[in-house]
């Protein structure tokens, strides 16, 4: 299938394309480090007392991507590179989709402006003039 496809649902409309770049952005925070943290030898922290079982809170990794989903990124990762798209325009994308990628409440609209030093009603509208640009040059 070409990336080109508007018969593929995930191309259909602009939500489509939104809700593509928010699993892509899940997906990639899901991936394995492109670089492994070095193992040093010393020894682990502990308490030495026999209550000291449960010392440390159990916090829950992200589960692993499943071959679907990498799919669907590498999908998402082309419309971004083969598209003739402004390079802000890609970064704005980008970084929406990674303020929202495992929030419950969508993006963080307020720090995306702050980092872009504009208000946060034209981060929105930026954004979905980007989409809408991606969306007629498929």
């Amino acid at each position: 299938m070409s990336v080109r496809d508007k018969s593929d649902p995930r191309l259909r409309d602009m939500a489509a394309l939104d809700a593509l770049f928010l699993e892509a952005a899940e997906t990639e925070r899901k991936l394995p480090p492109a670089i492994r943290k070095q193992k040093m030898s010393s020894w682990v922290e502990y308490v030495k007392t026999w209550e000291s079982y449960g010392w440390h809170d159990f916090t829950p990794s992200l589960p692993k991507a499943t071959p679907e989903q990498v799919t669907r990124f590498e999908m998402a990762m082309d419309l971004l590179n083969d598209t003739n798209m402004d390079a802000d325009d890609k970064r704005l994308i980008w970084a929406v989709a990674h303020s929202a990628a495992f929030n419950e409440r969508g993006p963080r609209w307020s720090a995306l402006a702050r980092k872009m030093r504009v208000d946060h009603r034209t981060v929105r509208r930026k954004y979905t003039d980007a989409l809408v640009r991606l969306y007629y040059k498929l």
